[in-house]
Order: structure tokens, then C-alpha cells, then sequence
């Protein structure tokens, strides 16, 4: 779960911030680049960005659903929960088990019944390294439905 304020202002941005939990975290999926497919619907991608040099946020141009964000040449695209299919499986959600990390509780809104990390903490990042490693070794970020060659989003950026 992110709990900072970028994610927090997207959603805001796209009008979508009933996606936020009660103390503003947003649930991330991690999912290598390479693996997605996007199966109808791509006509409706928008590329969106907080400043010039953000990350890579995607949402749809028909309903402001946020897909996911990226950021070039890196094998993690970060799908939110509300996104998240995994073909007509509708408990895939479920099978990912519970959080195992909380991140940048410096930006939560409220009292947390939870500990939220200040921000990434060191703890945090070894529960993704295995991942991240597993993606540059396997090449999992060279391929992506929202890259062209040359890491040119398909869709051109526009600057919320």
C-alpha cells in the first residue's frame, strides 16, 4: 500500500479518490511489464503525469480508472487493485494474500490502526528486490503495451 501524496493527489486528480482508503493508501500490484496484455480497450488509454520528470501514470480517457503506473526501462508496472485481472478469475485478488508492505505513512490522512513505514524503508525494499532482480535479469522490462521503441509512451503525456 502508498500511502504518499502523489498517488493520493492522482486519484484526486482523476476524480477518483473513493479508490483511497480511509487514510488515503492506494493498493499497488506489482506486475512485470512484459506480462501484461492489454485485451480490448486500448483506444481509451490516457497517459498521464504529475510534473515533466514523474513516473508514468495510466488511467482510461471513458471512465478516469487509473491502470497502473511505470517508470521507463524499470521491470515493475504497479497496477492498482481496481485494475488488477487476471483472466475471468474473479478471486485473483485474494490469492495475492494480504499487504505486505506499507509505504510513506508520512502522507497518511488520520490514526492508522496500522504501522505505515515514514517512507521506503530498507525493510521495504528487500520485500521487492527479489522481484526487481528476477525482472532486469529476465529482461521483463524491455517489452511493454505502454512503451514504443525508444521508451516513447504510445500515448503522448499530458500534465495533470
Amino acid at each position: 500500500m502508498c500511502y504518499c501524496s502523489d498517488c493520493q493527489l492522482y486519484l484526486q486528480k482523476l476524480g477518483r479518490a473513493e479508490l483511497l482508503d480511509p487514510f488515503g493508501g492506494t493498493e499497488i500490484i506489482p506486475v512485470y511489464p512484459s506480462e501484461i496484455r492489454i485485451t480490448k480497450g486500448k483506444e481509451h488509454l490516457v497517459c498521464n503525469r504529475l510534473s515533466p520528470d514523474g513516473l508514468f501514470r495510466w488511467s482510461t480517457r471513458c471512465c478516469n480508472s487509473p491502470v497502473g503506473n511505470i517508470q521507463a526501462k524499470f521491470p515493475w508496472f504497479g497496477i492498482l487493485h481496481n485494475a488488477y485481472r487476471a483472466g475471468d478469475d474473479p478471486e485473483c485478488l485474494e490469492r495475492l494474500g494480504s499487504v505486505r508492505s506499507r509505504i510513506y505513512g508520512r502522507d497518511a490522512t488520520g490514526e492508522p490502526p496500522f504501522e505505515i513505514a515514514e517512507k521506503l524503508g530498507f525493510k521495504d525494499a528487500l520485500k521487492v528486490m527479489p522481484f526487481l532482480i528476477r525482472g532486469f535479469l529476465g529482461g521483463k522490462h524491455k517489452s511493454s503495451p505502454f512503451f514504443k521503441e525508444g521508451w516513447v509512451p504510445t500515448v503522448q503525456p499530458r500534465l495533470l
